[in-house]
């Protein structure tokens, strides 16, 4: 705090709690009273909620990350040390970052669809110990077959086979994998990636070279586009960022710039 403070800012410390407030209502908070600038220290999970509620607002959200992986600051190229990532904040540099829509739901990291949406499903159903549904989610992982799915990017579209087809805005993905590492969060442009017919082990093995490699033996087919949408004749479920955001078909939108970020 004492070198943001000889940088000229005037602190005002609030904290979360378990029963509240939560980032994103302290956040909205700063936003409706006027401040210019919102600092937000700790995980993806604190961050992101804070983040859309500074969206189209033009306060500046600064990121001091305390998290275990921190995904949208190590997209923003941001340094993964605080002190380093308060140092960021003192220049005043400013990046636009944008966010993707799906629905009525955000997302700064990837939108999901497939087997990742299954598994996320089911972690949240165990959190709220509603384990019959629960384990009727990991069935569903355990046996969905590969399907086939239309994907139309800027309105050209193509016919794949797939289990999993992933739309990300940030190049890092669930923990730290370098899924696209050309994505940018400043672009104006959403990734798409189709993994196509392939068995759910051979997918895990693409992961897993992602994350030994920086990049699998036989990648995805990738896109890039401002609007994507997807159907299928199955409602398969979609995430955003780890939160169930409804099922196929979808149409995700970028919105470019919609966050100003110390970066």
């Amino acid at each position: 705090m004492k070198l943001l403070e000889e940088a000229g800012f005037e602190i005002e410390r609030r904290e979360t709690g378990e029963r509240g407030p939560t980032s994103a209502d302290l956040a909205g908070s700063a936003r409706r009273q006027g401040y210019r600038t919102v600092i937000v220290a700790g995980g993806d999970g604190t961050v992101a909620p804070a983040a859309i509620a500074l969206l189209d607002s033009g306060v500046t959200l600064g990121i001091l990350p305390f998290g275990s992986w921190m995904n949208i600051a190590h997209g923003l190229g941001l340094p993964l040390k605080p002190i380093d990532a308060a140092r960021v904040i003192a220049d005043r540099k400013i990046k636009p970052c944008d966010v993707g829509e799906v629905g009525d739901t955000f997302f700064f990291e990837t939108c999901g669809i497939g087997l990742d949406a299954d598994l996320f499903g089911a972690a949240r159903l165990m959190e709220k110990q509603r384990f019959r549904l629960a384990l009727r989610r990991l069935f569903h992982w355990a046996t969905r077959s590969s399907r086939a799915v239309e994907v139309t990017v800027d309105g050209k579209t193509t016919q794949h086979e797939v289990l999993q087809v992933l739309i990300v805005n940030s190049p890092y993905y669930g923990w730290a994998f370098p899924l696209i590492p050309n994505a940018s969060m400043s672009d104006g442009l959403l990734e798409v990636a189709v993994f196509p017919r392939t068995g759910r082990f051979h997918l895990l093995r693409v992961l897993v070279e992602i994350w030994v490699r920086g990049r699998p033996r036989t990648p995805p087919w990738i896109r890039q586009g401002k609007e994507i949408e997807i159907r299928c004749r199955e409602r398969l479920p979609v995430h955003a960022d780890g939160q169930i955001a409804g099922q196929l078909p979808i149409t995700v939108r970028c919105r470019p710039g919609a966050l100003r970020v110390y970066a």
